[in-house]
């Protein structure tokens, strides 16, 4: 039976540290398999002295238990694995020799324990700690754990994965019956914060409670040993949390870690700490999480579900999916497009993205959902793609989204006739995408909702107009006429918006998510995209004017439910 160690690799500046390193030299050293699932793009030269070490590099997606899934489930698949040791990235290594040995204890254990932690925490509730955990065969067998080995999908929040899988994972061992223990518990319970959950029956413990929140004093509700105990972790196991390095978010006395650690390798773990409080915070949750994204535009994170190849698809439906219960409605829409098409996904919410690659991917050619901060509602996230070249490839491209105008009781009925107007069958679908491709039409919308009467510009006259003026060779002026498809559903051609990548991203901050109805800089870009196409050339039109500038017709009286 082989020993095996799952490792999740988590950096936010997308590199490899020399302390991880070293935790890979441990693990080579101690088992027989290394499968590394890593966010990072790693050069295979600084994975060469590892032969035993399988790398799987994925979408930063689902946090480490995610990672741990794709791991394991690799390694169950290839081997015999009578162990499985769960392993990540967030310790550093203090002492070499200390941490081998911990790691040789946890293998002597399991032979009589189903399952051996290095810590168990009372943070929340009762956990073995997942960041170095031991499983057996005797759980690596079970049905009830595979079961919840595929019941792991990203979560909207680091606080529901690990309420959901560490906890989670917790909570079924005890319900069945799984033998467990920690190198810390004789310590730990002379401490006193978790004697009350084991009881003695002869020489061995036994989980004598659920896994529920303490109800004694605050302190022992937020228990966590490597915080609270840092000291005794580094000495006993050898290593300490960077969160402690970085944050200490319970002042305990560090000056141990200069008596453990060699001058050398100190120095390089304080370079990793120093730039990881760049890009740490802790939450009002107590969870230390990455800062909110500070550039003025959206940036987002991608995972994909079959690459497109360049040239392949000439079509793509971009998609700001922010009601997922509205993915059956949509799903219909896009049934009439006939022709093979790429979706691809802005979502702020991580969570969804189980039910869109499931969905979708019966539809489309290739499925890519980028997770996104909630800034500029469907346009912050579009502008964010369109500027970073994804769409360059297409000829045509559908905007649309998951609109509900929840202020107004005519949202749906407005959203309804929107999506009836851009591709209520496959003939309209088939006529846009025909007037795009002939090469004079930049953008095809919805006839009846191009709006031109001087009472929609709301508050936006000015922030258009500066934002046009800020595009590259275009100079509008005085002359600003107002002319929009509201709604900000419509097809178009990629080459046709081309100014949109010479606004400075100085000028492109979306405000902050609060219920605007007007006058803000997503409601500002949704009038000027059809004058940046007709910039470049192209008109704006509709199905009905079959190429015709819409801007020549009479649309004065136009209106809409809701704006």
């Amino acid at each position: 039976m082989d020993r095996v160690a799952i490792v999740a690799h988590f950096d936010p500046n997308d590199s490899v540290e020399a302390n991880f390193l070293d935790l890979l030299v441990c693990l080579s050293a101690a088992f027989d398999h290394t499968v590394l699932v890593t966010t990072s793009k790693i050069e295979p030269e600084l994975m060469k002295d590892f032969p035993n070490l399988t790398v799987i590099t994925r979408p930063n997606f689902g946090y480490d238990f995610y990672s741990y899934r794709v791991g394991l489930t690799f390694a169950l698949e290839n081997w015999q694995a009578g162990s499985a040791l769960l392993v990540n990235s967030s310790f550093a290594i203090l002492s070499l020799d200390t941490f081998r040995s911990t790691l040789d204890g946890m293998l002597e254990l399991i032979g009589s324990y189903d399952v051996v932690g290095a810590t168990e925490s009372l943070q929340f509730s009762w956990h073995i700690q997942s960041y170095l955990m031991l499983l057996g065969p005797s759980i690596l067998g079970q049905a009830w754990f595979r079961a919840f080995l595929e019941s792991i999908e990203p979560t909207n929040s680091k606080f529901d994965t690990i309420a959901g899988f560490e906890l989670g994972l917790s909570v079924a061992l005890k319900h069945n019956n799984a033998r467990v223990t920690t190198l810390l518990r004789s310590e730990i319970v002379q401490f006193g914060s978790v004697n009350d959950y084991w009881t003695q029956d002869g020489k061995e413990q036994h989980l004598a409670v659920p896994a529920v929140i303490p109800k004694a004093n605050s302190f022992s509700k937020e228990f966590n040993p490597v915080h609270h105990l840092a000291e005794l972790v580094a000495r006993r196991l050898g290593y300490i949390k960077f969160e402690v390095l970085r944050d200490n978010p319970h002042q305990v006395d560090l000056s141990f870690v200069d008596e453990l650690c060699e001058p050398d390798r100190l120095g390089k773990i304080q370079d990793v700490v120093d730039r990881s409080r760049l890009s740490y915070a802790r939450g009002t949750d107590s969870l230390s999480a990455l800062k909110p994204d500070s550039r003025p535009i959206p940036s987002f994170k991608l995972a994909r579900w079959r690459q497109a190849n360049v040239g392949e698809v000439g079509v793509a439906v971009v998609l700001h999916l922010y009601y997922v219960e509205m993915i059956p409605d949509i799903y219909l829409v896009l049934q009439n497009i006939v022709l093979p098409f790429d979706l691809h996904v802005t979502t702020p919410f991580e969570g969804d993205t189980t039910e869109i690659f499931a969905t979708f991917s019966k539809l489309a050619r290739s499925v890519s959902i980028y997770c996104s901060e909630n800034r500029g509602r469907d346009i912050g996230p579009f502008v964010s793609i369109y500027r970073s070249g994804m769409l360059d490839r297409y000829d045509v491209v559908l905007k649309m989204h998951s609109k509900k105008s929840t202020y107004s009781n005519k949202g749906n009925f407005w959203r309804d006739r929107l999506y009836q107007s851009i591709a209520g069958d496959s003939l309209t679908a088939l006529r846009s995408v025909a007037l795009i491709r002939s090469g004079e039409v930049g953008i095809v919308g919805p006839h009846r909702y191009y709006l031109t009467n001087d009472r929609f510009w709301g508050a936006n006259r000015e922030t258009m107009r500066r934002l046009l003026n800020d595009m590259a060779a275009l100079d509008f002026g005085d002359n600003l006429e107002l002319g929009f498809f509201a709604g900000s559903m419509f097809w178009f051609a990629p080459r046709a918006l081309k100014p949109l990548k010479d606004v400075p991203e100085a000028s492109l901050t979306f405000e902050q998510e609060n219920g605007q109805q007007d006058g803000t800089l997503a409601h500002a870009i949704e009038r000027i995209f059809c004058p940046i196409a007709r910039s470049q050339g192209f008109t704006a039109s509709s199905v009905i004017l079959g190429g015709k500038d819409i801007q020549g017709y009479s649309s004065v009286e136009n209106d809409v439910p809701v704006l």
